[in-house]
């Protein structure tokens, strides 16, 4: 028997009907799953619903046999009740479930009697094609019930699925798991097979269940507990060699791979299974670039889409980096990285979450880090980590720029497109939306199995705390003064009451100069390290760094519009998120582009920045109603695509009748408009693939100076808005008056610009190159612009310039919103925004780009 298989078979399961587990060639078993988390069984959602939908609603149990070693060494089974607690996706109500079953095809399974049975290690990022592999599960094809193994490799993948080859999965492998074995890490689950190759779905597939609002909960807590598993593990002995020790044996994480030694991965995800989560991928992805360009000097977007949900994937993001020296390879830094980023998180913890983390754990998380830092070998690294940890930037937010630190560069950079003079639809605006659950009430740092999924499925801890000790070989770690001043309550941010110029430059200078190659010396006083060839010079990540969002429509050919949804990185570099060339019908839109929507945002919103929406349309959609719509579908109960767990499925007293719960999406931003909470813009697609006009990067420079003045679109006064059936006369009816307005105008139109007086007028206001317009874009009474002109005129004036314009007019949209509160106020119709500035820079999407830094062989 293998290392693999050793360690494999006793956290391998049959599942079947109630029965007592102990038959094998009669045994009504219906397929393989194995534990991620004591008392927790991952499958597949197929094998599940075999048991029928009493099952897949967890009103049922099931049957779930596994194997331990006794003491002379000999496999003794061992069975457990099961109790189905996530089905994704569930089948539809009163129909059969559909064959094959849907993608994630996933489930979790709650299993008495199992909090001792050792688990299997997640798989933190994916796989690329031609990892060889190891399969796993139970099988009938000799005619006898056992425990079949076999080797393959990936091949690649087709839409959600792995794609295996080199062994095809037999019937009752559905549920095993597709092991790694360069790396020791689960990779995918086996679904099925197809004539020439296997089928598996990606691991990753589990933690895209953390979006569910229905999953998410118990899902988290079950990746919470696979974590402290493993990191209680370390240093106990045991009868199965565990997961760690192997890995490190492993081609996966040799020196020449990884400067990060499994043990200090394992400790460190111990150590983040503590804190509350993210708020979001965004949370997690730009802690991550911050933390590659403070080690590289130079920050690159990744030109991939990293849609990640935990602190643990974004350390697996770090891991094999190097610097970016000419010609590629480069020196190893995911090490130093890895140790910044986790005082990055650390501190963001302290900072933002410091009543749901206790302070012991926090406090035993900074003391791990700063031992780490202790015993660096380069001394600008230990600075920066301990820099953060004593909070040397208390008074800016916890993922903002680190302060300069000896040997440091300054990571300012110049002002991008949306600096002063070139503007961007931007503003500050605090969320405070960061989500999170306080850690296990237990103490010491980890705790196995802390995990609480509900009252009535909670998890029982494990007895007894698991201490982290320092490495052997770092030197004494520096005290950290009373838990650190990081781990001090910051006093509530209040959200100010005027808007900021988003617009202005960043403040930031330069920093030291960097430290001259090959000295092994700090600066007088500071800590002795042993001499190296080259010490690292660590910039400081962009303060004014920030992610927004371009949505992309263009003109329809043959009734259909190609879109695209992409985010943009500084007003420059920009990733592309979705789109489809093919296109679909205006009436369409919203409901196809909401998913790339809500990935995106959930991308872009960082901290206190909330993303930006620019939505590039064709004039004759600039009345599309984006700004009204939201991310949150159309509840359905027989979506194939939802996930559910046995929780919604409990008997709720006094339900009966209740359409809508107002507590169910109290605090989900997707059941609010977009427009609502962020800003969200028009601007001109074909203009914009068009070089700037004279005209248009004066009235840009115009409306950025202000005061803004209130023009009216259709060159007529106020009073008279558009009078019913009006029609533009000759070819550029409004480009005289539109023409001699001042720089600082902002033409009014009360009414739609898709067609009509209002689509001939915006042609023409583009063609005088206005920058900024606002018109009514609902149908109304004419005699309501009156007071709608009035109210544009109000707006205007309190915004004073461009860059003040968008939060009255979110303010505004927040107060027409509420019928009531229109009309005591006397505010009329929904307001839409052109905020269009000229391009300094290449076309969205037509950047150059260069190749990526080789790797290390076998990284």
């Amino acid at each position: 028997m293998s290392a693999f298989d050793e360690m494999v078979r006793p956290s391998l399961a049959r599942i079947g009907a109630p029965g007592d587990g102990y038959a094998t060639d009669r045994d009504s078993y219906w397929g393989s799953g194995f534990f991620i988390a004591p008392g927790w069984l991952l499958t597949c959602a197929h094998v599940v619903g075999k048991g029928g939908a009493a099952v897949c609603r967890g009103q049922s149990a099931l049957s779930v046999t596994w194997q331990e070693r006794t003491a002379d060494g000999a496999w003794e089974p061992r069975g457990g009740t099961g109790t189905a607690v996530v089905v994704a996706p569930r089948p539809e109500a009163g129909r059969p479930a559909r064959d094959p079953w849907p993608f994630p095809d996933l489930a979790l399974v709650r299993v008495t009697g199992a909090d001792e049975v050792r688990c299997l290690w997640l798989g933190d990022r994916e796989a690329g094609p031609r990892t060889p592999l190891g399969l796993y599960g139970w099988s009938v094809q000799t005619g006898e019930l056992g425990i079949r193994q076999g080797s393959g490799e990936l091949a690649g993948s087709d839409a959600r699925a792995l794609l295996l080859t080199g062994i095809l999965p037999v019937g009752g492998l559905s549920g095993g798991p597709a092991l790694d074995l360069r790396h020791g890490s689960v990779i995918g689950v086996i679904k099925g097979r197809r004539r020439e190759e296997g089928v598996a779905v990606p691991v990753t597939a589990l933690y895209e269940l953390l979006d569910s609002r229905e999953a998410g909960r118990a899902v988290r807590e079950v990746l919470r507990a696979h974590d402290l598993h493993h990191a209680s593990l370390l240093g106990t002995s045991s009868p199965y060699p565990h997961w760690t020790a192997v890995q490190a044996t492993l081609p996966g994480h040799t020196s020449s791979v990884s400067g990060i030694s499994t043990e200090l991965r394992t400790r460190l995800y111990g150590h983040l299974a503590h804190l509350p989560p993210p708020a979001g991928a965004g949370e997690v992805v730009h802690l991550v670039e911050d933390v590659k360009e403070q080690v590289r000097g130079e920050r690159l977007p990744s030109l991939v889409l990293r849609n990640v949900r935990t602190w643990r994937e974004g350390a697996a993001l770090l891991y094999g980096l190097r610097t970016l020296d000419p010609g590629g390879g480069g020196t190893l830094v995911d090490l130093d990285a890895v140790l910044l980023y986790a005082a990055r998180v650390a501190r963001k913890a302290a900072r933002e979450h410091a009543g749901e983390v206790e302070a012991g754990r926090l406090r035993a998380f900074t003391e791990w880090i700063a031992g780490q830092a202790a015993g660096h070998r380069h001394w600008a690294v230990g600075e920066a980590i301990r820099a953060l940890l004593e909070g040397a930037e208390a008074a800016g937010p916890a993922d903002g720029p680190t302060p300069a630190v000896p040997g440091g560069l300054s990571g300012g950079r110049p002002d991008g497109p949306y600096g002063i003079g070139l503007g961007g639809p931007y503003d500050s605006q605090p969320d405070g939306m960061s989500g999170g659950r306080s850690g296990s009430p237990s103490n010491g740092v980890p705790v196995p199995n802390g995990a609480v999924v509900a009252e009535a499925q909670a998890v029982p801890a494990q007895g007894g705390a698991v201490d982290v000790p320092t490495p052997v070989g770092a030197l004494e770690a520096p005290s950290v003064p009373e838990a650190l001043s990081v781990l001090e309550a910051p006093s509530a941010i209040e959200a100010p009451s005027t808007v900021e110029c988003f617009g202005a430059p960043s403040s930031t200078g330069p920093g030291a100069a960097p430290l001259p190659a090959g000295s092994a010396h700090p600066p007088a006083g500071g800590r002795a390290i042993q001499p190296h060839a080259t010490v690292p010079s660590l910039s400081t990540p962009s303060p004014g760094t920030r992610t927004d969002v371009l949505v992309k429509v263009g003109p329809a050919t043959y009734g259909r519009h190609p879109w695209s949804v992409q985010l943009i990185y500084g007003g420059q570099d920009v990733t592309p998120v979705d789109g489809d060339d093919r296109g679909v019908r205006a009436e369409e839109l919203a409901r196809v582009l909401r998913e790339p929507l809500a990935t995106a945002l959930n991308q872009g919103d960082h901290g206190e920045h909330l993303a930006a929406i620019e939505v590039f349309l064709p004039r004759k959609l600039f009345d599309l109603p984006v700004d009204d719509w939201q991310l949150l579908p159309d509840p359905s109960p027989t979506t194939a695509t939802t996930a559910t767990t046995a929780f919604d499925h409990e008997d709720h007293e006094g339900d009966e009748g209740d359409e809508y719960d107002e507590d169910d999406d109290f605090v989900d931003e997707r059941a609010l408009p977009l427009g609502m909470r962020r800003t969200v813009v028009v601007r001109d697609v074909r203009r914009n693939g068009l070089p700037p006009s004279p005209e248009w990067r004066r009235r840009w420079k115009g409306v950025l100076r202000g005061p803004l003045a209130h023009g009216t679109l259709n060159g007529r006064p106020a009073a008279e808005g558009h009078p019913p059936g009006a029609r533009a006369g000759g070819r550029f009816p409004y480009y005289g008056a539109l023409s001699a307005m001042s720089d600082a105008s902002v033409p009014v139109y009360c009414g739609p610009v898709g067609s009509g007086e209002g689509y001939a007028a915006m042609r023409d206001a583009l063609r005088s190159g206005h920058a900024v317009v606002l018109w009514r874009r609902d149908q109304h009474d004419h005699e309501e612009c009156g007071d709608f002109h009035r109210q544009a005129a109000d707006l205007l004036g309190l915004a004073g310039h461009a860059d003040g314009l968008h939060g009255p007019v979110r303010d505004l949209r927040i107060r027409l919103a509420d019928p009531d509160t229109a009309r005591a106020h006397g505010l009329r119709g929904k307001i839409a925004v052109l905020f269009d500035p000229p391009p300094d820079r290449t076309p969205y999407g037509t950047e150059s780009m260069r190749p990526p830094p080789l790797a290390a062989p076998g990284g």
